[in-house]
């Protein structure tokens, strides 16, 4: 009887240790999630008194040289909003300057983390200020002397899934009334943020990856 007792209060231990354990775990995995998530909003959205001046890293601006004088042709700014269930809102605005002088607009993605396939994480570098922008090819970069200071990070959903909401909301600027503004939405299985700092992107693609795990996204199988 004795050793039965003994018995029971060891399986008793064990498996008090074992939960004790477990929910260890899940308080580090949501501190984890809960300092990454911070860390992106910190770094990548505009706040007063940042060490990025308030600005924000989520400027793309196009440049285009007209003699001695360089103009700006496009401008964008990205937001991204975070919380602790995994779901983002992606605020892309287009400015009214440039080719989009009389058609601003304003573009949401919404999505969830554990959707993404964190594998599908890609950077891609530019140059702005030419007329040719990406810098994928190292012979193309020689021969058009490339700045690759600018990029977008890109991710896809797992298996192509359609699951990023796309609401888009541009503004003719010269009308008035109710046809002032055109309003559409769609899904798409691509997602991507500006940044205007290369070095900086790769960390924020890591952070990235790192969330998306954290909630629970998987790799594509197909």
């Amino acid at each position: 009887m004795k050793l039965w007792k003994g018995v029971l209060l060891l399986a008793t231990i064990v498996v008090l240790g074992g939960g004790s354990f477990f929910a260890y775990r899940v308080i580090a995995k949501r501190r984890d999630l809960r300092e990454t998530l911070l860390w992106i909003d910190q770094t990548y959205n505009p706040h007063e008194g940042a060490d990025n001046l308030g600005q924000g890293h989520g400027w793309e601006i196009h440049y285009l040289n007209k003699g001695n004088v360089e103009e700006i042709t496009e401008k964008f700014n990205t937001t991204v909003t975070l919380d602790a269930d995994c779901n983002v809102v992606t605020r892309s605005e287009t400015l009214p300057v440039g080719v989009y002088s009389e058609l601003p607009s304003v573009t949401t993605y919404k999505f969830n983390l554990r959707d993404i396939d964190p594998n599908s994480i890609t950077i891609k570098t530019y140059d702005l200020h030419k007329d040719v922008f990406s810098c994928a090819d190292p012979e193309q970069v020689k021969l058009y002397d490339l700045n690759c200071d600018n990029a977008e990070i890109e991710f896809l959903t797992r298996n192509g899934a359609t699951s990023i909401n796309e609401d888009r909301v541009a503004t003719f600027t010269k009308l008035t009334g109710s046809d002032h503004e055109s309003r559409s939405a769609s899904k798409t299985n691509k997602g991507w943020w500006v940044v205007d700092d290369v070095p900086y992107s790769q960390r924020l693609a890591r952070a990235l990856k790192h969330a998306v795990e954290l909630c629970g996204g998987q790799g594509s199988r197909f």
